[in-house]
């Protein structure tokens, strides 16, 4: 598997890219934005199965490159791109995710933690959405395409975004508990946080709330998260 890993910090960038070789990946290391942006035009983007970015890179900040990657017109990347960053706020965390980020790693973290997420998002590169389209009482969701249709509205939903919704919306008006959506969503990342969960929810919750008050997701402390569409 081929990375690309984007950290200023000298000692830990060294210190990451030996622990990622000796896992037996390949690894290209970037000590700033600009350089980052460089190595995936010499390389294509896609050529890296996953991408690992510090928030806080010089020239380019690494939110700023995830925008790139994924922007359609620009590099419109696949592949996996976790946010390995010292910003711990909940705020930041979702904010990474809605810029593209498919996980979201603060530091100081476990070394096996990491090398399991990597691993986790190399598996699903380019694993294409399960066929299926879902429609109830005018609402329309594509699995294979991730686009949720609302009426005349229509959003596009990312990887994981479609994946949590459609658990919800296929049993609209049950509650789903938070553990059960977590290892469906992430059934090949055992160590993946509640946060990340709850970050997915308000990112939906977001959109949708733009568009129409008819669907909303609600919390059911304690044990999970229930759709509920107004007729």
């Amino acid at each position: 598997m081929r990375l690309l890993l984007a950290e200023d910090d000298l000692k830990l960038g060294g210190l990451v890219k030996s622990l990622l070789e000796l896992s037996g990946f390949e690894v290209e290391w970037a000590k700033d934005g600009k350089e980052a942006l460089d190595l995936i035009d010499e390389a294509a983007a896609s050529s890296y199965d996953v991408i690992i970015l510090d928030w806080m890179l010089p020239e380019i900040s690494g939110i700023e490159i995830c925008r790139l990657l994924r922007n359609p017109r620009k590099y419109n990347y696949q592949g996996g791109i976790i946010f390995l960053t010292a910003r711990d706020g909940t705020d930041d965390c979702v904010a990474g995710l809605e810029s593209g980020a498919d996980d979201y790693l603060v530091k100081p973290f476990e070394n096996k933690v990491l090398i399991a997420r990597v691993n986790a998002l190399g598996r699903r590169k380019g694993r294409p959405f399960v066929d299926g389209v879902y429609t109830k009482f005018g609402i329309e969701m594509n699995a294979k395409t991730g686009v949720l249709r609302l009426g005349d509205h229509e959003l596009k939903l990312s990887r994981r975004e479609q994946e949590v919704f459609q658990i919800l919306f296929v049993n609209s008006g049950q509650i789903i508990l938070r553990e059960t959506i977590m290892d469906k969503v992430w059934s090949d990342n055992p160590d993946i946080s509640p946060a990340s969960l709850d970050a997915y929810i308000y990112i939906l919750r977001r959109k949708i709330r733009k568009v129409t008050d008819k669907v909303q997701i609600k919390l059911v402390k304690g044990i999970g998260y229930v759709l509920e569409i107004e007729r």
